[in-house]
């Protein structure tokens, strides 16, 4: 527990060790000169504080950035969070006892006394775990959703529940990914996000539209929020939107219930599912925001709410290996630098076909020259008459698809002269592809041993349970 809040909790117990009785709380109340109690701030902070009904009742929650009452107050409640019914028996209570009726200074005196004891559910849940040593978060994909078990599977789930970590204990820290579901309709990718928050207050599928002027206070309060279809239906400024939103690290509004703006630091994070296998929009440059898994819901082990009680278990002991990572290791929130290469390769499975792509390709396969520059391509790879010019968005499809997609060729920035009627032109290379070391199709290679897996994975967990 940070020091500021270990402090803040330890006035808070000693105001609870000094409880008094209310015959006790009234002799040190300050009173007017008539002998009454003065209708002061500091005695509605000493009645919170020292009142034998209301001393540690309240308390901050840094999750929801709400006042929760957390011991029963004599009256009935549903839920902890503090309402207005609340406020109207704290008057009763403080008249009846104290003669103190002002109703703002009652709001006043419980916000003093909730921020003397704060508590956060999440951390306090993370904090309680003990590892069994038993490594779960490699399989779990395979275990509840029927996906392969490889490296990358591993990677993105290991980062995505890291990140989670990190935000909870260090809210507003840039993570701007979000793991994607995908397929598998009916094998539960969405009850998966839900029991991975833990508890359902934690998790919220409500978040439909960005343009929502509540967007940001449903938010508030949640630790993993899922965005159902919402990449699969978007176009190519609401995919820009997406990104944009994802990037921001926090979101500085007034609730309707304060009374000054101030800056809400990010403790969530987002996930995304789509029965959609081409969900992604079609990128060239890549989507590397978008970590997407495909699932297959007849190669699961079991269906995560065949046993709810397990599944849930299981995941706790999830989280509980994650600790064990952010416990010991330098946590770096990002892929490794062999993943994000693989990362935008395997992206391509998920969008739709690029036919253009495809054409200039099947061009360069059959092309027997060892340089090729866009004009040549658009001419010749494409079909376009000699006497027709290329548009500027021609030549900047044909150079993003090279930079992107064509593996074998390099580009050169000094023009070289081509046959007419190219002539001098920038353009392309033909190089031999490189070695991948006989590491298989899949390109995973074994890390350096000095890189710590970029993660902070421990290394000898590389090694552990490799399919």
């Amino acid at each position: 527990m940070p020091a500021a809040e270990r402090q803040a909790g330890e006035t808070a117990a000693d105001s609870r060790n000094g409880e008094k009785t209310v015959a006790e709380v009234r002799q040190i109340l300050e009173t007017t000169q008539k002998g009454q109690t003065a209708n002061t701030p500091g005695n509605y902070k000493a009645v919170f504080l020292y009142d034998p009904l209301l001393s540690g009742a309240f308390s901050n929650n840094l999750l929801t950035d709400r006042i929760d009452i957390v011991k029963p107050l004599g009256w009935y409640r549903d839920g902890s969070r503090l309402t207005d019914v609340d406020i109207q028996y704290l008057v009763l209570y403080l008249e009846e006892h104290y003669g103190l009726t002002s109703e703002k200074r009652i709001e006043g005196a419980i916000k003093v006394a909730a921020n003397e004891y704060r508590y956060h559910p999440v951390r306090d849940y993370l904090n309680s775990l003990q590892w069994d040593g038993t490594e779960r978060v490699r399989y779990a994909l395979r275990h509840f959703l029927g996906a392969e078990v490889n490296d990358y599977n591993y990677e993105v789930l290991l980062l995505f529940m890291l990140g989670a970590v990190t935000r909870v204990f260090k809210p507003g820290t840039k993570f701007e990914v979000m793991l994607c579901l995908v397929g598998g309709q009916g094998a539960g990718k969405s009850t998966f996000f839900r029991f991975l928050a833990v508890r359902d207050e934690w998790f919220s599928d409500d978040l439909r539209k960005l343009d929502d002027d509540n967007v940001y206070r449903k938010l508030q309060g949640h630790w993993i929020i899922e965005m159902s279809e919402m990449i699969a239906t978007a176009n190519a400024k609401s995919i820009e939107d997406i990104k944009s939103f994802l990037s921001r690290q926090k979101e500085t509004y007034k609730a309707p219930y304060e009374v000054h703006p101030k800056d809400h630091k990010r403790q969530c994070v987002f996930a995304g599912t789509s029965n959609t296998l081409d969900f992604l929009p079609l990128d060239r440059t890549g989507n590397r925001r978008f970590l997407p898994v495909q699932v297959q819901a007849e190669a699961a082990e079991v269906h995560i709410l065949e046993d709810e009680a397990a599944s849930r278990a299981y995941i706790g002991q999830m989280w509980a290996e994650v600790m064990e990572v952010y416990r010991k290791w330098d946590v770096k929130l990002k892929l490794s630098p062999a993943m994000e290469k693989y990362l935008k390769e395997h992206q391509r499975s998920f969008m739709p076909e690029d036919t253009l792509a495809t054409r200039i390709l099947n061009f360069l396969d059959g092309y027997g020259g060892k340089m090729v520059c866009s004009l040549q391509i658009y001419h010749e790879g494409l079909g376009h008459p000699a006497y027709e010019e290329p548009k500027q968005y021609d030549i900047r499809d044909i150079n993003s698809i090279m930079k992107n997609y064509a593996a074998g060729w390099k580009a050169f920035e000094n023009p070289r002269h081509f046959p007419s009627p190219y002539n001098r032109q920038k353009g392309w290379e033909r190089v031999e592809p490189p070695d991948n070391g006989g590491h298989g199709k899949s390109g995973f290679q074994p890390l350096p041993e000095g890189e710590a897996f970029q993660l902070g994975l421990p290394e000898e967990w590389l090694e552990a349970g490799k399919p």
